[in-house]
């Protein structure tokens, strides 16, 4: 296995993982606390009832949120000015489940980009120093406002971790003076990234289905073909046959010729029976022998 930090970049794909690398999340509000680690900001975040995260239909919830200055992945081949790693453990049991963002330096806002400064002024204030620990009263907290649902890559490291990276493209921006802020509470420390081949999911998050939806896929590759899967299904067979049959567009069209036949027929008939009436004061429906009158 390799022992070189992996490179974030699209020179360094080796495939695509849109189908074996699906991430699924619905994270919900926390209250959090923050802890100054001298070379990066720790995070809580509350469980929820149902497990946020599903990764290849394993369901994983939040054990810590890491804020490093500067970031722990190369991306392009340089460090980008800071990163969020969110960590997740499996319910279950297995490895572990790692999503990063960079931030950069940025004149832009949005709402992740917000939450982040709020979090680094807070622990600016009251928790400046190595060992320090603060409650952050941020109102509606959410990593759902965080985590961008944008194309990612994911990589193995040699512990077996997972790791879904988002590129540069998709960083959090942060003002100058933020991240000068944030280099003054912590310091640098580089953190190995080891990793093999880097894959791209170019869906993104959330794009997979509903979570838990009972399909297993494998996210090792396999052969010479990226999106080769092993794929088992606990679903009812006959009835997602039915569903196919149903959405398949040659029968769709053959059920619009007959039922368009058959109102037509209807119409013939109701057009017959009002012309016969109108004209000979009885009427005949073609497919029955007895003739109604309309002098009984």
């Amino acid at each position: 296995m390799s022992t070189q930090n992996i490179n974030i970049s699209p020179q360094n794909i080796s495939g695509s993982c849109d189908l074996k690398c699906a991430y699924n999340f619905k994270y919900s509000e926390s209250n959090t606390t923050a802890k100054n680690n001298g070379v990066m900001i720790s995070l809580t975040y509350d469980n929820s009832s149902v497990p946020p995260v599903t990764y290849n239909n394993q369901r994983y919830t939040v054990s810590n949120i890491l804020i490093t200055c500067p970031s722990i992945h190369s991306f392009n081949g340089a460090l980008a000015a800071a990163e969020i790693c969110i960590e997740h453990v499996p319910v279950k049991g297995g490895p572990n489940l790692f999503v990063a963002i960079p931030m950069i330096s940025s004149s832009e806002s949005s709402t992740a980009s917000n939450l982040i400064t709020e979090i680094i002024q807070s622990v600016s204030t009251n928790a400046p120093s190595n060992g320090d620990s603060t409650n952050l009263n941020i109102s509606g907290f959410t990593l759902q406002n965080i985590v961008p649902e944008k194309p990612f890559f994911t990589y193995t490291a040699p512990d077996n971790n997972e790791w879904i990276v988002f590129g540069i493209m998709y960083a959090i921006p942060l003002s100058s003076s933020i991240l000068t802020t944030l280099g003054q509470i912590i310091k640098p420390f580089p953190i190995p990234t080891p990793g093999n081949e880097l894959f791209i999911n170019k869906r993104g998050p959330n794009s997979s289905g509903k979570m838990g939806d009972g399909i297993y896929i494998s996210c090792q590759p396999t052969g010479s073909s990226t999106e080769e899967t092993e794929v088992t299904y606990s679903t009812n067979t006959s009835s997602n046959d039915t569903s196919s049959f149903l959405d398949n567009s040659a029968v769709k069209t053959t059920l619009q010729i007959l039922i368009g036949c058959i109102l037509f027929i209807v119409i013939f008939l109701l057009l017959n029976f009002v012309y016969t009436y109108i004209t000979t004061g009885a009427a005949k429906i073609p497919s029955l022998s007895k003739t109604i009158t309309s002098n009984t």
